[in-house]
């Protein structure tokens, strides 16, 4: 089985194999840290899936099993089934391989122990923001192993004091003494894809004058944690870098956490990140269409959530906007607190109804309005977005119905017809005659009737 090989995984069906390498010995300890430390993060269902593939794994005489068993001792379906999976491969504790057999292979990876779980960024950083402080004290106290204090002088032998090397070092026979070759299964823990490219902080780095023999591929690994935490681009990790390297050129990494936590709490208003499970795709497979309409939506979503001064600097042709609106987006966007997909759907919105002008008065009312109805994601705005406009046409439209109506409008009367935004324009929203509901076509013809009753009267 080769890491890094793409390969083609099959849809899993309930029939699907599985060979299962686990029956882990676990300790008490190591049942402690999974329940406390481990849940929290991925939910009982997962936490309960791994118990029963370690449960199951001492069945030495059945090496392939189906997943249908599986699904029957968790009462899931096969989708739940492959999102507690994931949850389980993200933290290391279930490595899935698939073979040339089309057959899967599970192996089981005991819990990092808790003093690693407390110095990893990932694992202690996501712990804090699940559970809030309160709980992530209690949990810690738990896990916090005081050291009998002995009193006296320390006078244990060193093994130079007891055996004398000088012979071994200088025999031949020591090149025979070879170690143990380290395993290739993954190290347990959080394994993430870098977020930088490491040649550019390599550079970065050297220029800020730290050696080449500081720049290893464990501070990487630690550098990639902490700016996935805090979202740090190159630049910025090469400058909290120095600024956490001592004076013998050592990077302390405590420091640099505090620094990059500090910049983070600084560019966020003190806005605390958060956690969250990234949708996975359907274990059933999707048309064509499907894939066509999904990937239009997701690229519209990503245009709208992406950063609210890009995004006005987009609808004014690539210029830098005036100083007015950037200070409203700036309101919107820090004072308010407004999500960036919020705030760029609101710029679109007032822009197309206010000829391409930001009001402040109306993007003030508008904000007051969301912030009311709790309109918090891009989804919501542009439902509430489609919400107006679709209230809008329904009044037009019982505008435009004919009979007894033009007793009751002024001759000549102009009816004023808002612009709509792009993302809102789609044929099933022409509203003509063919599209009237029942209910409007039934009120047409009772105006009909009343308008030739009053024809009748007249004659």
């Amino acid at each position: 089985m080769k890491e890094g090989v793409i390969v083609m995984e099959k849809e899993i069906k309930p029939r699907t194999t599985f060979e299962l390498k686990a029956n882990l010995a676990l300790t008490v300890n190591e049942i402690q840290t999974l329940t406390l430390l481990y849940q929290p993060l991925i939910g009982p269902e997962a936490m309960s899936l791994f118990f029963t593939l370690n449960s199951m794994g001492g069945q030495i005489n059945q090496p392939t099993q189906t997943h249908h068993l599986l699904l029957q001792i968790l009462n899931i379906s096969i989708d739940k089934l492959i999102h507690y999976r994931n949850k389980l491969e993200a933290v290391g504790l279930v490595q899935v391989y698939f073979t040339d057999e089309d057959n899967y292979v599970y192996l089981l990876k005991p819990p990092v122990k808790p003093q690693s779980f407390f110095n990893d960024a990932i694992f202690n950083g996501f712990l804090y923001l699940k559970v809030g402080n309160a709980d992530y004290q209690t949990l810690k106290k738990y896990f916090i192993i005081l050291e009998e204090e002995v009193k006296g002088t320390l006078v244990t032998k060193k093994f130079n004091e007891v055996f004398d090397t000088t012979a071994l070092m200088n025999s031949n026979q020591i090149l025979q003494a070879t170690p143990l070759p380290e395993s290739k299964e993954a190290k347990p823990g959080i394994h993430l894809e870098y977020v930088f490219n490491r040649e550019t902080l390599r550079v970065l780095l050297k220029q800020n004058g730290l050696e080449e023999k500081r720049i290893s591929d464990k501070l990487f690994e630690e550098l990639n944690k902490i700016a996935f935490l805090y979202k740090l681009d190159e630049h910025e990790l090469a400058r909290q870098v120095f600024d956490a390297t001592d004076a013998e050129g050592f990077v302390n990494l405590e420091d640099m956490r505090k620094y990059a936590k500090r910049y983070f709490n600084f560019v966020n208003k003190g806005k605390l990140t958060e956690v969250i499970e990234i949708p996975q795709a359907s274990n059933l497979p999707t048309s064509k269409d499907e894939n066509r309409r999904n990937s239009k939506e997701e690229n519209l979503l990503e245009l709208l959530s992406g950063n609210p001064f890009d995004f006005l600097k987009l609808k004014s042709n690539q210029k830098n906007p005036v100083p007015a609106d950037q200070k409203l987006v700036e309101w919107l966007y820090i004072d308010q607190q407004m999500p960036a997909g919020v705030v760029n759907v609101m710029i679109d919105y007032v822009l197309k109804i206010s000829d391409g002008r930001l009001p402040k008065a109306l993007i003030e009312k508008i904000a007051g309005e969301w912030q009311r109805k709790n309109i918090d994601s891009t989804e919501k705005a542009m439902k509430q977005v489609e919400k107006v406009f679709e209230a809008q046409k329904k009044r037009e439209t019982e505008k435009k119905i004919p009979a007894a109506q033009s007793t009751y409008l002024k001759t000549g009367r102009i009816i004023r017809q808002e612009p709509v935004p792009e993302w809102l324009n789609k044929p099933r929203e022409i509203v003509g005659k063919d599209s009237l509901s029942d209910q409007d076509l039934k009120k047409i013809e009772q105006m009909k009737q009343l308008q030739n009753q009053i024809l009748n009267r007249k004659g």
